[in-house]
């Protein structure tokens, strides 16, 4: 006969099952496969909802909306997600601590590579910390902030599987546009304000990796900037981009929005060019509501 534990322990927003399994099996000194199959001998006859609804003394719905992956157990309670990402990473140790955490690292679910900051907290999550304690602190940096604020409107607007996927391409142009130095401004001041090393240590050689996650997030709100924009024209009707890709508006309107460091020379020129159409034309397919292309979207 299945008991509740003597330890009940709340689920964090969007936490991993296996996450919540074993912060609760250590709360209560016992295995993490207990959590899973009580008897070494009975197969328990509950699903994983109702079993775990049994021993961690939590509502059926507290459950359900923390954690996803109970959802498909009962849809008709709470619609599973829209897209089930695998993806995962580290709640915001803030997040953790002001939840009651008993110090078990908790980990949750992204909702597409566009979630990336704890806007309460002003942390950087996603690949995001300075180091195994620490995750990197944004309160000099709102814009990086600001940057998750405009993506989330554009979520709830276009859909969490849309955005994503439209966010991901956007990332891997930017990069490109990154490496070839085209915009390093805004990068550079937000990187001048969430990095500094200190100059009195020995240089570490692991400072390039760490780095790294470091540019990513400095270059988070122009990324988020150029998502916005690219939706923007991938929504117009069909013929007016045609007409835009043709005399080169896309590429001009592009270079208004983000002043250019340096003017384009040799092959890099037609790869801008290209590359900006093929973009707009590729968000254009996954942001479409369904009206008729030759209206106004």
């Amino acid at each position: 006969m299945l008991r509740p534990l003597p330890h009940p322990v709340t689920p964090f927003a969007n936490e991993t099952l296996d996450s919540y399994r074993h912060r609760l099996a250590a709360a209560n000194q016992t295995e993490f496969r207990t959590m899973r199959n009580p008897s070494r001998w009975l197969q328990c006859p509950l699903n994983e909802l109702e079993r775990l609804e049994v021993l961690s003394g939590q509502p059926r719905t507290t459950l359900l909306w923390a954690l996803p992956e109970l959802r498909r157990h009962a849809p008709d309670v709470v619609a599973p997600p829209e897209v089930f990402i695998f993806n995962t990473r580290a709640a915001c140790d803030l997040c953790s601590e002001r939840s009651g955490n008993n110090g078990q690292p908790i980990q949750v679910y992204l909702r597409g590579l566009h979630d990336n900051v704890c806007i309460r907290h002003r942390r950087w999550l996603s690949c995001g910390r300075a180091n195994v304690f620490e995750q990197i602190d944004l309160s000099h940096a709102p814009e990086v902030v600001r940057a998750q604020r405009r993506l989330d409107r554009l979520e709830r607007r276009h859909g969490t599987f849309a955005l994503g996927t439209t966010y991901r391409h956007c990332e891997r142009f930017w990069r490109e546009i990154d490496r070839r130095a085209l915009v390093h401004g805004d990068r550079d001041s937000v990187l001048a304000r969430i990095y500094r090393p200190d100059s009195k240590t020995l240089p570490d050689r692991f400072d390039l990796i760490r780095s790294q996650r470091f540019h990513r997030a400095a270059n988070y709100p122009q990324v988020a900037r150029f998502t916005k924009m690219i939706i923007s024209l991938a929504q117009r009707p069909k013929t007016e981009r045609k007409a835009a890709h043709l005399t080169g508006t896309t590429q001009i309107e592009a270079e208004q929005v983000f002043h250019l460091d340096h003017r384009p020379r040799g092959i890099t020129l037609p790869w801008l060019r290209n590359g900006l159409v093929g973009l707009v034309e590729v968000v254009a397919d996954l942001t479409h509501d369904g009206e008729p292309e030759e209206t106004s979207s």
